[in-house]
């Protein structure tokens, strides 16, 4: 996958009890990913943390919402089809292949990269060299990546089939496939969020269906689900099940001082695992977010 570097990842860890990490972006036009350092005292599941699960505070219900999210209008420009797409939650400063399937043509319609800054945000008109009629029952999709790699040529995102393509705004809808190629649906979830300011406890419980079997990296970020930031807390890998559900996962932080913010926290969802989503300090094809919900407390 090829990356704009418009920003810069860099990941450390020692061990549960005392993990430290550094997820930062310099440069980009907002320079709002700025370095950032976390400790995590202690990430332990439900059963370690039996104590906490007693006495809990109230907790603040998340939807989650599949990423990426927005919306995508056609055009023309020279009498060539262009797309203007306008999309958040992509993995910041990642570069995505977007082409158009026609009905009764052999080949799909290639259009120029849409590129993600900073914030994981895309706000661009593509071109193509497509001059001919856009048909009824077309389809956008927007892929994973640039390369030709199976899983870059996976789509992350599409249009319903258009029946009207250059009337108004089409709405792109989050998908989840995995690397052999299988389908999962659209990601959807809940979660909740408590903060236990009597034994200084931050929990947080998931739930989620439509994503790919196997462990998913998860974060508390700073920032919003539109536009993202460093990491504040990394949860232990989120394990979804032989059919792509996620269930009822608790992670339990403790020495966790202060409550939640009003706002400024949101928590994500990766497709790949902890080990994956970065290379030498670099988000990998594996970042891109699958579920996100911005987290709202009482400050």
């Amino acid at each position: 996958m090829e990356w704009e570097r418009t920003s810069q990842v860099s990941f450390t860890a020692k061990t549960l009890r005392d993990t430290r990490v550094r997820l930062g972006a310099a440069a980009g036009a907002s320079g709002v990913l700025a370095a950032a350092v976390l400790t995590l005292a202690s990430p332990v599941g439900a059963g370690a943390s039996s104590a906490a699960a007693h006495h809990p505070s109230a907790a603040i219900a998340l939807h989650l919402r599949a990423m990426p999210r927005g919306t995508v209008t056609f055009g023309r420009s020279r009498g060539l089809l262009t797309v203007r797409a306008a999309m958040s939650g992509l993995t910041p400063g990642s570069a995505h292949a977007v082409i158009v399937r026609v009905p009764g043509r052999a080949r799909a319609v290639q259009f120029s990269t849409l590129t993600a800054s900073s914030v994981g945000q895309a706000s661009s008109t593509l071109h193509s060299n497509f001059a001919g009629h856009l048909a009824r029952g077309s389809r956008l999709l927007v892929r994973m990546g640039t390369g030709s790699s199976a899983i870059a040529r996976e789509p992350i995102a599409v249009t319903g089939r258009l029946s009207h393509p250059y009337r108004g705004a089409h709405r792109l809808t989050a998908v989840e496939v995995s690397r052999r190629g299988i389908s999962y649906g659209t990601p959807k979830g809940h979660a909740s969020v408590s903060y236990q300011a009597r034994r200084h406890t931050l929990t947080v419980t998931v739930s989620a269906s439509g994503v790919t079997p196997g462990p998913h990296a998860a974060h508390i970020h700073l920032g919003s689900c539109r536009s993202q930031g460093p990491v504040k807390y990394m949860l232990r890998d989120l394990i979804a099940n032989h059919r792509g559900r996620i269930v009822h996962a608790v992670r339990v932080f403790t020495n966790v001082t202060a409550p939640i913010p009003a706002s400024g926290w949101y928590l994500n969802i990766h497709q790949g695992n902890s080990g994956d989503i970065l290379r030498s300090g670099q988000p990998t094809i594996f970042f891109r977010p699958l579920l996100c919900a911005d987290i709202r407390g009482s400050g």
